[in-house]
């Protein structure tokens, strides 16, 4: 009840500072509009969208530039329908398709896990800090200039970038996700939610750097399988993938599958956008452990490609998948598989996959 409560408190005040700035801007607009012409009027409204992913940029640029700040390991950056995502020739521009990250996302992930909370904290608050810059220099522009477009197109670049900052400072938790403002006051406060989210952390850390599944401190990840069920945290369904890896690292299969079963099982948790990892685990798991062409086949037609999804697993899961079937080609993928490797972001079950590769192509 108490749980529900918030969450209906949480979503009525980012409705109320939504209708708020929403109207504020509107009175505004309209006061403005009285002194423009028509021709400058649909002018700023064909800039309304270039102007919303300019604050966005400004705000996942804060994270970035903090995450670097705190040594953490800048790899994805977000706005819109642009992505960039540094690969191991560089960084490399492609289109966003994923509807569920256009609000933007950037992703810094820890090299060690030294002083987590305090850094990961200022990660996290680096947006909003951002955000409250931004909107500073766009009001403090409208003052310095004279033409009434100019003006208004200031005025909008400091409202909505004032509308990011708010919503996202302010601790609040709505449909299983945290505002920036809320995850770092979860990190700092200490107690259960903190010590699993730094588990949790930690081990994301740990695989980033390269430490292979099986190599993973299974005392961690327990203990924050059990935190995350005692707190029914929405993140604890990662915490299965990462146990199901260590098991088929360690040729555990029917341990493997256990936790698959329990990461399938809890894939509502996983943003849309991600679920595909689920569904490619589980392809690859029956074609390659269990020689289940059945089950494998079903997992892969369920799968629905992201940017977020390493090439390397998909090229590695269709290698098995025709390696199973007797089909030609299967040498190829492995090939094609083994040159992608490198840019997986979780180096530590890169090492593993390239293992398995091997395996699949001596079979």
């Amino acid at each position: 009840m108490m749980k529900k409560r918030n969450k209906i408190l949480s979503t009525f005040v980012v409705i109320l500072i939504s209708g708020g700035l929403g109207a504020l801007a509107g009175i505004m607009g309209m006061n403005a509009a009285k002194d423009m012409s028509a021709s400058q009027i649909i002018t700023l409204a064909i800039l309304l969208l270039p102007a919303y992913l300019l604050v966005v940029a400004a705000h996942e640029a804060g994270h970035a530039f903090a995450g670097v700040w705190v040594k953490f390991d800048f790899r994805m950056y977000v706005v819109g329908p642009f992505m960039w995502v540094r690969e191991t020739s560089g960084w490399t521009f492609k289109l966003n398709r994923n509807v569920n990250m256009f609000g933007g996302l950037v992703l810094c992930l820890p090299r060690d896990s030294e002083n987590l909370a305090s850094r990961f904290s200022k990660f996290v608050l680096g947006g909003p800090v951002a955000s409250l810059v931004f909107a500073a220099l766009a009001f403090g522009a409208r003052q310095l200039t004279t033409m009434d477009v100019l003006s208004s197109l200031f005025s909008m670049l400091g409202y909505l970038s004032l509308f990011i900052f708010l919503v996202t400072i302010i601790p609040l938790h709505t449909d299983g996700f945290y505002t920036d403002g809320g995850r770092a006051i979860r990190f700092l406060k200490g107690g259960d939610t903190s010590r699993f989210e730094l588990l949790l952390l930690n081990v994301v850390s740990k695989a980033s750097a390269g430490v292979r599944p099986r190599e993973l401190n299974k005392n961690d990840l327990n203990e924050a399988l059990r935190l995350g069920n005692q707190l029914n945290a929405p993140m604890k369904v990662y915490l299965h993938s990462y146990l199901h890896q260590a098991a088929l690292d360690e040729g555990d299969t029917d341990s493997a599958e256990m936790h698959l079963q329990h990461y399938l099982g809890e894939i509502e948790s996983i943003p849309k956008g991600l679920r595909g990892m689920a569904h490619l685990d589980a392809a690859f798991f029956y074609a390659y452990a269990r020689k289940d062409l059945q089950q494998a086949e079903k997992y892969w037609k369920q799968f629905i490609p992201s940017a977020m999804i390493p090439t390397a697993q998909v090229l590695a899961t269709e290698a098995a998948i025709i390696k199973l079937k007797n089909e030609p080609n299967a040498d190829v993928k492995i090939e094609q598989a083994l040159k992608q490797i490198s840019a997986m972001i979780d180096r530590g079950n890169g090492i593993a996959l390239r293992e398995k590769l091997m395996h699949l192509g001596k079979s």
